[in-house]
């Protein structure tokens, strides 16, 4: 099998969790003897980075490997930008591969990379991944809702006519169906963590217990609600327990309670696993989500998790943690006084349940192995 495995940046030259299951996803199809052409953008187009992305692999996976840098072109700041940036991207890419294409079984496309192969009458199947579809859920305010409406027709055009479309599940699945993608093009893949994240036991409950969210500074993330419930519940002076935030969370943002830690952007992913580890809770009151990566790494680390139902949230809270139905600061603040009231026997149980959740349904090598299952489907069909 071969695949061109179509990208808007890879981990660790791009920040975000698309690019970071880009990453995982082709290393584990090397793994399984499937040949990749992997195109990338980044910040630089010296000649040598294609040999410092090679270095991210092994040596048998660098065999069955071809690295393709590709310049992502910014066009301005102008309403409709990121949609032109993207078209002319994916543009760039087809016409590099054009001449080639017949020698793939698959296109996998992330994002808008796939939208030039889709427009086009080609011989390989087009798989297409838009991960959380965030711009057909919740918007956070006036301007999101501009961006999501601008990108909603584009998105659709794109996965109506691909020729098949990849879903976490849950309201993912609802999302698809609604937009009018007949069941058969819908292909089931989860979000996954790598088995070297997994603890093999959880951590002692803290006393007071420990809350941490881990996030960039954006909109959808809720980060204004969970900074008004944490007020709340601190104005109180009834409850008590711990804060720590992680990411680039701006001053105006920044709370003074005693309680409440700011430990900025980690980008080194055993700080932060250390820092899960000696956390009993994880909130995520995201306005939008696909599968959020944090949640797994999370429950890989023996956590407990409140997250608001959005995307395929509520595939991962299943009796390890608490589903709130909104963003909002009550609600917020209602998960996690619950928690702290929580008794310990019950807690401990939600902890122990992420555990063994994660391990049955979310580890990369598992998914992975589906995903090449599905493909060889797809393949004798055709």
């Amino acid at each position: 099998m071969n695949i061109l495995f179509l990208t808007d940046g890879i981990t660790p030259y791009v920040t975000g969790g698309m690019q970071k299951h880009s990453m995982i996803l082709v290393r584990l199809l090397l793994d399984r003897n499937i040949k990749v052409t992997l195109v990338h953008c980044g910040n630089t187009g010296a000649s040598s980075f294609e040999e410092n992305v090679a270095e991210q692999f092994t040596a048998a996976q660098n065999n069955l490997l071809h690295i393709q840098f590709i310049p992502f072109l910014a066009k301005g700041k102008l309403p409709g930008h990121y949609i032109i940036e993207n078209k002319a991207y994916s543009k760039a890419i087809f016409h590099k591969y054009e001449a080639q294409l017949d020698q793939f079984d698959f296109v996998y496309a992330q994002g808008f990379t796939g939208w030039e192969f889709v427009n086009q009458p080609i011989q390989p199947k087009v798989l297409v991944n838009f991960h959380g579809f965030e711009m057909f859920q919740i918007a956070a305010n006036p301007k999101v809702q501009l961006e999501h409406a601008m990108l909603r027709p584009v998105v659709k055009r794109l996965c109506k006519k691909a020729d098949y479309v990849y879903s976490f599940g849950a309201k993912i699945d609802d999302i698809l169906l609604k937009i009018g993608l007949a069941p058969q093009k819908i292909l089931d893949q989860s979000n996954g963590i790598e088995s070297k994240w997994i603890k093999p036991n959880i951590s002692k409950n803290n006393l007071p217990l420990k809350f941490i969210f881990i996030g960039r500074n954006e909109r959808r993330k809720g980060i204004e609600e969970l900074t008004q419930a944490l007020l709340n519940i601190s104005n109180n002076n009834i409850f008590n327990f711990s804060f720590t935030f992680i990411g680039p969370i701006p001053p105006n943002k920044i709370l003074t309670n005693k309680n409440v830690e700011y430990l900025g952007e980690i980008k080194n992913p055993h700080v932060i696993q250390e820092h899960l580890s000696n956390a009993d809770v994880l909130l995520c009151p995201s306005y939008a989500e696909g599968m959020p990566t944090v949640i797994l790494e999370a429950m890989a680390n023996g956590l407990a998790i409140i997250g608001t139902d959005v995307g395929a949230t509520a595939k991962m809270i299943q009796h390890n943690g608490l589903v709130i139905p909104d963003s909002s600061p009550e609600s917020i603040q209602n998960a996690m006084v619950s928690m702290i009231q929580m008794p310990v026997e019950e807690l401990t149980a939600f902890k122990k349940q992420s555990l063994k959740l994660v391990k049955e349904q979310f580890v990369w090598e598992k998914i992975a192995d589906s995903i090449v299952h599905q493909l060889k489907g797809i393949q004798a069909l055709n």
